[in-house]
Formats: C-alpha cells, sequence, structure tokens
C-alpha cells in the first residue's frame, strides 16, 4: 500500500498567505525525504483559507526543491480551463520533472459561482468533452496543435471522484485513467464505484491496470490532549465549510476555546466521520489500513489541516516510520 500527501496550502491565523505557500514548500522537500508516493496540490479560487490557487504553478516550485516524490494536481478543475492550456503546463512540468507528473482532474470549480465566472471557462462544452479533448492534446492526436512542450510521455490522467453515485467511476474506466476518492470531501462515496471502476476498466498506456486510491482527512498526534485540539480545527473548518461560512483562517487554539459545538453539531460530524481517520498515531495507522481494505484502495492519500505547520510535519514523520517504505 502506497501513501501520500494532498496539500491545501492553508492559511493560519495571524499567519500570511506567502508563509501558506512556502509551508506547502516545506511539507513537499520533508514528504520527498520520508519517501512518500506523491504529493497532489488542490486548486481553490476566491477563498482566503486555502491559498492554493494555481497548483501549476506551485508545482514548479516543489518539484525545484525535491527529488523523486511524485508531483501532481489533485485536482485541476478542469471546467474553469481550456483542455489546451492544461495540456500545455502539464507538459512543461513533465518535461522540467520527467516521470514525476500527475494531473488529477476534478468537475468542481473550487469555488464561489463569482470567481468560477471569473476564470471565464469555455461555453458550451461539457465536461466528458473536454476530457476527451485533454486526452487528445497529451497524446498530440489533435489534428490542428499540438500542445508545447513535445514530450517522450504523458503524464498519467487521475480522476477525482467525490460523488457517493456506483457510476462516478465510469469515466475513469472507460478511458484508462486512475481513480480518486474523495472521501475527505464526500464521506458518502461507496466501494461500489471502485468495484465498478475496476469491473470495467480498459488499460491505457499510463495505466495498464486500474489504480485507486482513496483520500482522507488525517488526525493523528502523540497525547489525546493535543489530538484533541486538531481534531477541533479540523472539525471547525468541516462545520464552516458545509454550512456555506469558509473561515478566513485556521484558528488558534486559543480561540478555538472560545468555540462550543452544538448538539446538532456534533450529530453532524459523527454522521461524517467516514471522511477522516483519527487518532493517537498507532490507531490511526491501524484506521489507514483498514480504509485501504474497505475500499480496496491500492493507495491512501491524506491531508491535513490544522494551525501549526509543526504538528502537520509531525504526524507525518510519525506516519512514515510505520508504513511508508
Amino acid at each position: 500500500m502506497k501513501i501520500s500527501i494532498l496539500e491545501q496550502s492553508t492559511v493560519s491565523e495571524n499567519g500570511s498567505p506567502s508563509d501558506a505557500i512556502q509551508n506547502t514548500v516545506w511539507l513537499a522537500r520533508e514528504a520527498d525525504y520520508l519517501g512518500y508516493e506523491r504529493l497532489w496540490l488542490s486548486e481553490h479560487h476566491n477563498m482566503s483559507i486555502l491559498q492554493g490557487s494555481s497548483p501549476e504553478v506551485l508545482l514548479a516550485a516543489v518539484g525545484s526543491k525535491t527529488d523523486r516524490i511524485r508531483l501532481g494536481s489533485g485536482g485541476v478543475m478542469l471546467p474553469n480551463h481550456s483542455a489546451y492550456k492544461v495540456a500545455e503546463n502539464f507538459r512543461v512540468l513533465e518535461a522540467l520533472f520527467p516521470g514525476r507528473v500527475d494531473c488529477g482532474i476534478g468537475r468542481a470549480s473550487g469555488g464561489d459561482p463569482y470567481s468560477t465566472a471569473l476564470l471565464n471557462p469555455p461555453e458550451g462544452i461539457e465536461f466528458s468533452q473536454q476530457v476527451g479533448q485533454l486526452e487528445r492534446f497529451f497524446h498530440d492526436e489533435h489534428q490542428r496543435a499540438i500542445a508545447m512542450p513535445k514530450v517522450s510521455g504523458a503524464p498519467p490522467l487521475w480522476l477525482l471522484s467525490a460523488v457517493s453515485h456506483p457510476d462516478s467511476g465510469s469515466m475513469a474506466a472507460e478511458k484508462g485513467m486512475g481513480l480518486a476518492v474523495a472521501l475527505f470531501i464526500n464521506p458518502a462515496a461507496t466501494r461500489e464505484a471502485v468495484e465498478q471502476y475496476r469491473r470495467n476498466f480498459k488499460p491505457s498506456p499510463e495505466f495498464p491496470e486500474p489504480r485507486v486510491l482513496i483520500a482522507l482527512n488525517f488526525i493523528a498526534a502523540d497525547t489525546s490532549e493535543k489530538l484533541a485540539q486538531l481534531k477541533k480545527a479540523s472539525d471547525y473548518f468541516r462545520l464552516m465549510r458545509d454550512s456555506g461560512n469558509y473561515p478566513k483562517a485556521v484558528p488558534s487554539p486559543e480561540t478555538l476555546d472560545q468555540v462550543e459545538f452544538s448538539p446538532s453539531q456534533q450529530a453532524y460530524l459523527k454522521q461524517i466521520a467516514n471522511r477522516e481517520v483519527i487518532g493517537l498515531i498507532d490507531d490511526a495507522i491501524k484506521q489507514i489500513r483498514e480504509r485501504a481494505a474497505a475500499y480496496d484502495a491500492d493507495e491512501v492519500m491524506l491531508t491535513t489541516m490544522c494551525f501549526d505547520i509543526e504538528d502537520k510535519i509531525r504526524a507525518f514523520h510519525q506516519v512514515a516510520d510505520r508504513i511508508v517504505s
């Protein structure tokens, strides 16, 4: 089982956006040293707490500071962009870091309707059509345009799925893509989608066999006190997110001490518990293995939101000590 990291470039209370971006680079260097399989970066817009608006640019910085870890998007929100431009961006990355680049794509906007409109997506083009365009540009199959620079290999395409319908992996199976199941977004996503994907998979040059990863919210610590502190920050973000009121930053422990969750909020958090693994480190590791088995996943991708970057890096060190080869 491979272990990877999804990084969202979060800004902390009293921190700066520059700190958030620099922390991502720091985390990438640590993940590279520790032996993680891949590091993916998310795309979000007009959300102060999530500063990673341009994964392609940040991946170039991360790649220059790392040696072996795979780098990718988790994901590029394809409806925001021209497939041609995405292909060119990722071909540049492939030229810079040959054999290390993934292109994870999603169908959400990554932002509010206003910022989505400002990104000026192509009109009248469905997501499936964009995926087809992107595939053709990656493989030099478009009749009138070549995505530059021409490189020897195409970045593997992964389809991000955050829906619970069993058919959610059908496009990935049909096109020979990897399937990334975003449980940290939608804990109701089921194993049925994975089973259908594996059953209907058609091999491609990048994926001779089906490949499934599940992405989970990850909270682990050495002590119960620290674990409770980290969980509260993560729970606060999720409650605000699901109510449509994104916080501007990850609150400090002192700020969160003033916050009390209502009984209905606590009940909701229990309802969506499938989104995460949480516990003292050895228990959290056990949960990671159990989740991978439950979803027949080849790989688990972990994402952590906390106030102090050092808490995040410490947790990833502990995972590496136990299960990263």
